[in-house]
């Protein structure tokens, strides 16, 4: 087991998940509901690193692939895409994903909606 990317915000961290588990490897995100501890305990665990939210994969040999996988969502383009509105459940999602974070719609594109 590895630990690959640690975010504060566990969205994003779901998302890189879900790309990852798309192409067969295998992942979870440990401490994913560190958060809910309230904020006076979990801010002081916070503050030691200890329920930081982390991107873990499962078979070490697999990281190469992983952060292939993941390096032109974590580090995009210097072109910053607006962010878009998800054309079935109507949530506002980053320019940069390609499928909406919360019912994995794909992104419309923007020729059709002339």
């Amino acid at each position: 087991m590895l630990e690959i990317l640690s975010h504060q915000d566990v969205t994003i961290l779901g998302y890189y998940q879900s790309l990852l588990q798309a192409e067969g490897i295998v992942c979870f995100i440990r401490n994913e509901n560190g958060q809910t501890l309230g904020s006076e305990l979990a801010g002081m665990f916070q503050r030691q690193g200890f329920l930081e939210p982390v991107l873990c994969i499962v078979a070490d040999e697999e990281l190469d692939r992983a952060l292939e996988i993941l390096r032109p969502h974590h580090r995009p383009s210097e072109t910053t895409q607006p962010d878009w509105l998800c054309p079935k459940c109507k949530e506002a999602v980053p320019g940069s994903f390609e499928v909406c974070w919360s019912c994995e719609a794909p992104k419309p594109d923007p020729s059709s909606t002339a």
